[in-house]
């Protein structure tokens, strides 16, 4: 009973004093609207895991190089003996991941992303076909009649759900393949992927090390993580006595499916974006209790009437934390309308950028539950101090008329508050700065190849249909001419690897340095050309010359080098006329040396994070390519040309699906869509601490103000000026600013050194960008302190002296 007539007393005090109410609340609902939306995103990428039964005991395995910490895939034979002998998991199974051409002869041809499977993958994972049947043990053997498993889109929108889809023959990279089930909608496993059909037994996949399949397995009843990996390196260790030379330094690394997907950088990423609401939440905090510490001031005659008419101290800061956790949960009901849409918003762009198919980004009873928690906490945490404050009076001193309450006590308290609102706005400020100067580095990219002018598409030779280097060479020929022809196009390339969109590691060996045993062997990077590549990109070589067209042909091998490989392997000489070579991994097979004819600008060809490689450009002709990637630079918008880019292609072989046909900018914005999204969350966060902050300093320099009037009506009186009013209280909030900022910049020294897996060509405690945030966040300060400092410049000392 008690508790409801707090509440209710709470309820009315609120209403009363709407203006403040609203407020609060406004400030609360940005602290807590963000925690609520970032927490939604955390939980759906860390937390929920896969939508299978009993997700937690579903694990991933993967050989590990002792010796070298990394990991790799998983030989055929290799996953044979740890599925005998790894008791611990009931069972395991594997996949391969690859790309299908679908051609059927009634649509056209499609490219799917898939895996292939052992037999008993989906029954790991517990989930069946909606229609037909699963794998079975006789579909693996050598031999076998090439079954499909369809994804539940594919059978919607290609076959328009048939039931007479079952037993269909397809072909499938060429290969007739014969439709056995559809599985259920919404299910892409492992990751993104549309169909699958059988693992069969190859020579080449059956080699030790030959490894390229990955593994996972469900945990054995009663058996534990623990468990998995003190037996799984048990077997690694006995795999390596018995295969010395393929299971050399050869372990086994275990993790959750979910962590092996939703680990490393994103989950970084996401715990950088926790911390940073959590800041946020805490400039609110702050923000709330320096608006209690002063409104406790108005209300000490109150408070002393009611401890003078029997309430105990207890009983005070009961009701006092009744109202500030009722702010709290008004708070949070403002800031659940504003995560609904911020996690909306988040979903929208982050739609087609591969995400794991199981990740949802909607609330739950998890999400709820925090949102309950926080408000409360934050109720208490923004309520307790200034109820503890409000309560210790001196009844006598209240009682009086013109008693003026804990104003001097408050003082220090609310200056230590708003030092702490500025240290973590900065904070927040600096690490939004980095996010966006990272974003217009990486978007400098697209200007820097006209890329608006670009067509690009993607397609995949069948080996089993191109078999040889010949034939792969002579589609390639025979597309660029039909290309070239078309209205509208300007010049076309064909490449490996569009920018930003990886390449291969080689190992080089310098012609007239000394011999280097295989594994010591200094690495470049490589993608492969065609002689108008640097044109279509509007890149001119910086010296030296661009492919011609009988480049590659023996007799002929020459490549073309970017500066950074000049910087690393002939420094301070002359690149050109300079011969090294790339040898392969089989030492039987002889590489010939290339020499080098050009020497190209240094450009981002894989991750944008790193630091840019050494890279070789080699010619087409020196290895036609069964993956494709197209490039034109057109005169007209670059979209209009797909539609006859495509019948191109159909032209010269009808099964093979074209993929990915977009303007260059698109491919980009791919690649910067994580500096896109989460630059502009930190963005906004900034913003908000930005505001909170200043409000927050504004806040207190009024109540200063008003609490100093009579002390600023005597000294007026006794002659001093405005400007040294002014003087006076811009003081107090220089030096408050002063500890602000300190407090931020060695704040954001070490909190930004999380963020240095999303930056591009900036570090994170770059000079630049801390110096000019921090002068603006000092400037919008100093703003928020003048305005009060001029109002008491304004005071009329006869009435300041009669004040109370």
């Amino acid at each position: 009973m008690q508790f409801l007539e707090d509440f209710r007393y709470a309820v009315r005090r609120l209403w009363k004093d709407r203006a403040f109410t609203s407020v609060v609340v406004l400030a609360l609902a940005m602290g807590i609207g963000t925690n609520t939306t970032v927490f939604t995103l955390v939980n759906a990428v860390l937390f929920k895991g896969l939508p299978f039964e009993d997700p937690d005991r579903i694990l991933h395995l993967n050989s590990r190089n002792i010796r070298e910490s990394s990991n790799f895939n998983v030989s055929l034979p290799d996953y044979r003996d740890w599925k005998e002998q790894g008791k611990v998991f009931n069972p395991l199974a594997a996949y391969q991941i690859t790309g299908f051409n679908l051609s059927d002869g009634e649509e056209l041809p499609e490219r799917f992303s898939g895996a292939r499977l052992t037999p008993n993958a989906f029954s790991v994972i517990r989930v069946k076909p909606v229609l037909g049947r699963d794998f079975e043990e006789a579909d693996a053997k050598p031999g076998a009649q090439v079954v499909a498993i369809l994804g539940y889109s594919i059978w919607q929108n290609r076959y328009s759900g048939k039931p007479d889809i079952l037993g269909k023959t397809i072909r499938l990279n060429e290969v007739p393949t014969t439709i056995i089930g559809v599985m259920p909608k919404g299910f892409k496993f492992p990751i993104g992927q549309d169909l699958w059909t059988q693992l069969l037994p190859t020579p080449v996949i059956e080699k030790r090390d030959e490894r390229g399949l990955s593994v996972f397995g469900r945990l054995a009843p009663g058996a534990t993580l623990a468990e998995a990996k003190a037996t799984m390196n048990g077997i690694a260790s006995r795999l390596e006595k018995a295969y010395e030379k393929e299971n050399k330094d050869i372990g086994v690394n275990v993790e959750t499916f979910n962590d092996r997907f939703n680990g490393g950088n994103i989950k970084q990423i996401f715990l950088v974006l926790m911390g940073a609401v959590g800041f946020l939440l805490l400039i609110a905090c702050a923000n709330v209790s320096n608006l209690l510490l002063a409104r406790a001031v108005t209300r000490g005659r109150e408070i002393s009437i009611r401890t003078a008419l029997g309430a105990s101290r207890w009983q005070v800061v009961r009701q006092l934390l009744t109202e500030s956790i009722l702010l709290g949960f008004l708070g949070g009901l403002a800031g659940l309308f504003l995560s609904y849409w911020g996690v909306r918003g988040f979903s929208m762009a982050v739609a087609d950028v591969g995400k794991p198919y199981w990740i949802d980004f909607s609330m739950d009873l998890t999400v709820f539950g925090y949102l309950a928690a926080i408000c409360i906490g934050t109720g208490i945490l923004f309520g307790l101090v200034p109820a503890l404050r409000a309560t210790k009076v001196d009844l006598n001193e209240m009682l009086k008329d013109g008693g003026r309450g804990t104003g001097a006590r408050t003082g220090y308290l609310s200056s230590g508050l708003v030092v702490i609102e500025l240290g973590l706005a900065l904070v927040l400020l600096i690490g939004a700065g980095l996010m966006m100067r990272s974003f217009m580095n990486l978007n400098g990219l697209g200007n820097q190849y006209n890329a608006d002018r670009i067509l690009t598409m993607r397609m995949n030779l069948v080996r089993t249909k191109y078999v040889t280097p010949d034939n792969r060479f002579r589609f390639a020929e025979k597309l660029l001419a039909r290309l070239k022809a078309l209205p509208g196009v300007e010049r076309v390339a064909i490449t490996s690897n569009l920018p930003l969109n990886g390449s291969f590691g080689r190992n080089v060996e310098i012609e007239g340095k000394p011999p280097v045993e295989p594994g010591r062997r200094p690495a470049t990077t490589a993608i492969y050309i065609t002689p108008d590549y640097f044109r279509v990109l509007g890149k001119p070589l910086l010296r030296g010359r661009e492919f011609e067209d009988a480049d590659g042909v023996p007799g002929r091998e020459v490549v073309i080098v970017n500066q950074r490989f000049v910087e690393k392997y002939f420094p301070g000489q002359e690149a050109i006329g300079k011969r090294f070579r790339m040898p392969e991994e089989d030492a039987s097979v002889n590489s010939a040396w290339v020499n080098i004819v050009g020497v190209a600008l240094n450009a981002r060809q894989d991750d944008p994070t790193r630091e840019i490689e050494p890279l070789v450009y080699i010619t087409e002709r020196m290895q036609p390519l069964s993956n494709i990637s197209v490039m034109a630079r057109t005169a007209v918008d670059p979209i209009t040309l797909a539609t006859p880019f495509r019948k191109a292609v159909q032209e010269l072989d009808a099964d093979l699906p074209v993929f990915d046909p977009w303007p260059m900018q698109r491919s980009l914005e791919q690649q910067r869509w994580p500096f896109r999204v989460f630059g502009t969350m930190f963005t906004l966060f900034a913003i908000m601490a930005i505001a909170l902050a200043s409000v927050g300093i504004y806040a207190v320099m009024s109540y200063s103000v008003n609490q100093r009037r009579q002390e600023i009506g005597i000294r007026m009186a006794l002659g001093s000026s405005a400007s040294g009013v002014v003087r006076l209280i811009l003081r107090k909030g220089l030096i408050q600013l002063a500890l602000g900022l300190t407090l931020g910049l060695g704040g954001s020294v070490l909190a930004t050194r999380a963020l240095s897996v999303l930056l591009v060509d900036v570090k994170s405690t770059d000079p630049l960008t801390y110096g000019v945030l921090a002068l603006l966040l000092g400037t919008i300060t100093l703003a928020a302190c003048l305005i009060p400092a001029r109002r008491a410049a304004k005071v009329d000392p006869l009435v300041a002296l009669r004040y109370e």
